[in-house]
């Protein structure tokens, strides 16, 4: 649209002027010879028309006229056409001026008569041609800009080009978009598509009235039926790389678990990030770390929230995660839990920036791996379950988070009122 505006804008205002010629042959003494000379006069129309556009006749125009047009530069204004089948020429005038447009045309065919009756002039008397002017030229018409042209024609280009740069910024963009797209790149069905969390807005969209809710709730369905016949007591969240909500959709989900009935315990592993016991509004000093140490007992460190969910926050963070996470001690804290809970949340660091996550993957049942709409790239999905698999963990499934809320599926408006959390505020990218 843009671009036909400028185009409008830019282009000098240019007016047609025609004049119509009727080619006129002499009378014939028979049918046949009649016949005869409308064939040769039709065939010699095409000559005549570029006879109109001659240097011979153009100077004439130029004369008649005085015009200060060169020749040649008069030449590019002047056209001339025989209609198709008929005995009758067009001559057209283009000029900056609608009256000059008339005049030059108009003077135009007068000059190719008086050329054409030069030419005819060694006929004998009576069958020479003679060219007449049936419908003269008028005041020009604007043929350029050609403005309703020019616009739209800016905005199917505008629109093609958007289209194409959709197009090819689609096919260079290799982040995970669709749940399809996050079961290719992870090797695992998606357990639960979450849209994304408007800035400002409480991360727990599990209690209270959001309808994103629902989305989590359904996680927890699809993490309660993904095996049957041997249902995941301790279940790890991480992600391929930071900033994917792998730590939102531990809380929430393990949340939900315990709205459901299930006793639960959310452990946070992270110990590098840790987020659980700030996003809960728990105290965080005691946890994983302080028990791994034995500086505090187990029953000690857990803090109990809303709905019956027993936390166990990261503690103070250690010089050396890694090696805390892979210890016997680790592995002891996650088994002393079960007298605790039927369902272990475990939220633990990305699995590609650092090592905790794959380590920690061998002491669990079951592994979810949460991709982020439009973030998480593919190639980085497929690292991260290619790690996972050399330790053999088994990946229950994905979650694709941060989808737009538009297309978001699975979640209905739920309002059931709860006592607000002391959560901070967060995009759900934690």
């Amino acid at each position: 649209m843009i671009g036909g505006v400028l185009l409008n804008s830019s282009t000098a205002e240019r007016y047609e002027s025609t004049a119509q010629v009727f080619v006129n042959i002499p009378t014939a003494s028979s049918i046949q010879n009649s016949f005869q000379g409308v064939q040769l006069t039709s065939d010699l129309l095409p000559s005549y028309a570029e006879i109109a556009q001659s240097r011979s006749v153009v100077g004439k125009v130029r004369e008649r006229l005085s015009l200060p047009d060169s020749v040649e530069s008069l030449r590019g204004s002047i056209s001339a056409r025989a209609l198709p089948q008929k005995l009758i020429l067009e001559i057209s005038a283009r000029d900056g001026d609608p009256l000059r447009a008339r005049s030059i045309a108009n003077t135009a065919t007068l000059a190719l008569a008086d050329t054409v009756a030069d030419l005819e002039k060694s006929r004998a008397p009576g069958t020479a041609v003679q060219l007449q002017v049936i419908d003269p030229a008028v005041r020009g018409k604007q043929v350029a800009p050609r403005g309703t042209y020019n616009l739209l024609l800016g905005l199917l280009l505008g629109l093609a080009s958007g289209v194409v740069a959709a197009v090819v910024l689609d096919a260079l963009d290799r982040s995970v978009k669709t749940g399809a797209q996050a079961e290719v790149a992870t090797r695992a069905p998606v357990l639960g598509v979450v849209p994304r969390m408007p800035r400002g807005k409480r991360a727990l969209a599990i209690v209270g009235n959001d309808p994103a809710g629902e989305n989590y709730r359904t996680l927890r369905t699809g993490v309660t039926f993904a095996d049957p016949d041997a249902p995941v007591r301790i279940l790890l969240v991480t992600s391929p790389s930071s900033g994917e909500g792998k730590t939102t959709t531990a809380v929430n989900l393990a949340i939900a678990l315990a709205q459901s009935g299930e006793r639960t315990v959310l452990v946070d592993a992270d110990l590098r990030r840790s987020n659980v016991a700030a996003m809960l509004g728990l105290e965080g000093a005691v946890g994983v770390s302080s028990v791994i140490t034995r500086s505090a007992g187990l029953a000690e460190a857990l803090q109990t929230w809303q709905d019956g969910l027993l936390v166990l926050p990261a503690g103070a963070l250690p010089p050396n995660p890694s090696e805390m996470v892979g210890s016997r001690a680790m592995a002891k804290l996650l088994s002393d839990l079960d007298e605790f809970a039927d369902v272990i949340v475990v939220d633990a660091p990305p699995v590609l920036p650092v090592t905790d996550a794959v380590v920690l993957a061998t002491q669990v049942e079951g592994v979810i791996l949460v991709v982020r709409a439009g973030k998480t790239q593919r190639g980085q999905a497929a690292e991260a379950r290619r790690r996972l698999d050399n330790v053999n963990a088994h990946v229950v499934g994905a979650v694709l988070n941060g989808v737009k809320r538009s297309t978001a599926a699975g979640y209905y408006a739920a309002h059931h009122p709860q006592v607000a959390p002391r959560a901070t505020a967060s995009d759900g990218s934690l």
